[in-house]
């Protein structure tokens, strides 16, 4: 669920984002953004969002399996491609499908393997948030939990922008929500 807020801090509900127990330990989120031509200026906004180390291992073990297959898909392109140029192009053409062949049945038992660590209340076996970015105070997250979700909306009310429907029935469920009024700025009668 996209969840836009607005200011410079926020309140991260005191739970794993991804499995709603209590947390032991954070994960970093970040976005940057960069600027200019000539001199390139980078600037990164980082969150710490609090899991637990249970889903923190999950996590890492899903990133280490799509690691391990970017590099093994392209080293056995490139040694696929060698081949065929310097030995035999039916060499290297097989060389290259075997080792792609081979990475992603190695890559589907490592991310089995990842999903096998997490537990019956995981939202994902990846990160539950993602920072999407922000322009001026306005921040975009993607919670992958309802529950987090609802409590990190209910922790920041005065601070929610642009509310999606899904968001708006979410809020209203919450017991601990409550809605603001609609206030209008007033204009100085004379």
């Amino acid at each position: 669920m996209r969840v836009e807020v607005s200011g410079q801090s926020f309140v991260f509900p005191h739970q794993c984002a991804c499995c709603g127990t209590a947390p032991d330990n954070s994960l970093t989120v970040s976005a940057s953004k960069s600027r200019g031509t000539k001199v390139v200026h980078t600037e990164t906004k980082t969150w710490d969002v609090p899991y637990c180390s249970g889903c923190i291992q999950h996590i890492r073990s899903a990133e280490a399996a799509g690691s391990f297959a970017r590099l093994f898909t392209i080293l056995s392109l490139v040694l696929g491609v060698l081949l065929g140029f310097g030995v035999d192009p039916y060499l290297g053409t097989a060389i290259g499908i075997l080792g792609v062949v081979g990475t992603v049945m190695v890559f589907s038992k490592k991310l089995r393997q990842a999903k096998a660590e997490c537990s019956a209340t995981c939202v994902n076996v990846d990160p539950a948030i993602a920072y999407l970015g922000w322009y001026g105070t306005l921040h975009k997250f993607e919670i992958g939990s309802q529950q987090f979700a609802s409590e990190f909306m209910t922790a920041n009310q005065n601070k929610l922008v642009n509310l999606s429907p899904d968001a708006r029935s979410l809020l209203s469920a919450n017991p601990h929500f409550k809605p603001s009024i609609s206030r209008s700025p007033r204009r100085y009668v004379d």
